[in-house]
């Protein structure tokens, strides 16, 4: 009988230093030609600030901070048109997208930010407006703060009436590195991949609605992607970043499906990623393995990869085990019956129970809660795909093992934002 997926109890968090990643505010920048206006308390935007400054974007961000005389008052939403004026008249480029950044507190008062955004256009006619949500107490509910942002970033997009030959990789917030066999397959075929990273002026990141698909690398695109098919009539395709050489060629041969074409042979990009994974599991060889939710989206379905391939996968590290998820969950708990699957986000994680465990870690939660010394520099599967990210993943796992970092020098150097 097949062992059933763990699910973990709702109960108080340990956030520690390595859980992070992308915030609102570098996802947001982004956008091109764009400025972000946070209309916060204090307490908030020392958050987005921080961010900023880590990230090199302080530049693309001011601040109007609200106090609770401004709440009690309701006179909160009155200051945004005299603000956004102030900010214009400051700044040197006047941007061609103006973000309005709003915290939790707003959800409680209910700001009607349509009718702001229509006296704001109706005032700055050459700006576009558009709200965005930094409200973590949502992180449960069905649009948690990232898929709200999507939603927010793709809002702008208006349909269009001519169609080209490209696609627009979306949710994945760094860019795919193009040394990615899918930019030279397509680039062959004839057709183009877009990505809001790679865009320069706004102009280039409106041509997106001529696309004839999304393909969705990561599940907080999800919701935009049904919005931009029903409005916008892009279909869009799940293609989250994995591992599995079989599965990599399964996406490859729907996207051939669904857009009519040919991205030739995959057979020599097939047999470099199985061998680069052979060479690994021979340099590795038994040496524990544990695996984050936060490096790659996929953490059960790369276990189970790592796992047949002969490596020794000790632990993986998630806050919950989605659908697109649960299939690999449990082969994985099948095939190896000890594996632990902890809650990365559960107060127990701060008594460190796994602390000097010989391990190669993927990703720094799982590196932070070991104190390991091979904590392989990933997140988000960050540039990684197709079988070129197989490649360049069992590179890095070898460079971790024979490499001496400790994941808190990497969250350092990440500038992650807790």
């Amino acid at each position: 009988m097949c062992p059933s997926c763990p699910s973990f109890e709702k109960t108080l968090h340990y956030v520690s230093p390595a859980h992070g990643g992308w915030g609102v505010i570098r996802v947001a920048a982004t956008m091109p030609e764009s400025y972000m206006l946070f209309v916060a308390p204090f307490a908030c935007g020392r958050h987005g600030a921080l961010g900023a400054v880590l990230h090199h974007i302080k530049d693309q961000v001011s601040y109007l901070f609200i106090d609770e005389s401004d709440i009690v008052s309701g006179n909160y939403e009155h200051l945004v048109p005299d603000a956004v004026e102030e900010l214009l008249a400051a700044i040197e480029k006047r941007p061609k997208v103006l973000m309005i950044f709003v915290s939790c507190l707003d959800d409680l008062l209910g700001t009607d930010h349509e009718a702001l955004n229509a006296r704001l256009s109706e005032k700055f006619t050459d700006i576009r407006f558009v709200t965005c949500h930094m409200n973590p107490f949502k992180m449960d509910t069905k649009v948690p703060p990232m898929v709200g942002l999507q939603r927010s970033l793709f809002s702008i997009l208006e349909k269009s009436d001519v169609k080209k030959n490209q696609i627009n990789m979306v949710g994945n917030n760094a860019s795919v590195s193009e040394d990615c066999e899918l930019f030279s397959l397509m680039n062959q075929a004839g057709w183009k991949i877009n990505h809001i990273g790679k865009t320069k002026t706004l102009e280039e990141f409106l041509d997106f609605s001529s696309s004839k698909l999304n393909l969705v690398l990561s599940p907080t695109a999800g919701l935009s992607s049904k919005i931009m098919e029903k409005n916008l009539g892009i279909p869009y395709l799940p293609a989250f970043p994995n591992y599995d050489v079989a599965e990599i060629e399964k996406i490859y041969h729907e996207i051939e499906n669904r857009l009519g074409i040919s991205l030739g042979d995959l057979s020599s990009y097939k047999e470099r990623a199985v061998k680069a994974i052979q060479n690994a599991q021979c340099i590795i060889g038994d040496y524990p393995v544990m695996i984050d939710y936060q490096a790659v989206r996929r953490p059960f379905t790369l276990a189970n990869v790592l796992h047949d391939a002969g490596f020794n996968v000790k632990l993986i590290a998630v806050d919950a085990v989605p659908g697109f998820e649960k299939a690999a969950c449990e082969k994985i708990m099948e095939k190896i019956p000890d594996l632990k699957i902890i809650d990365a986000l559960h107060h127990d994680s701060a008594k460190f129970e796994f602390v000097n465990e010989e391990c190669l870690c993927i990703g720094f939660n799982v590196g932070y809660l070991t104190k390991s010394r091979h904590v392989v520099d990933l997140m988000e599967d960050e540039a990684l795909y197709g079988f070129y990210g197989v490649e360049k993943l069992m590179e890095m796992l070898v460079t971790a093992y024979q490499g001496d970092h400790s994941a808190e020098e990497l969250i350092i150097k990440a500038g992650i934002v807790v």
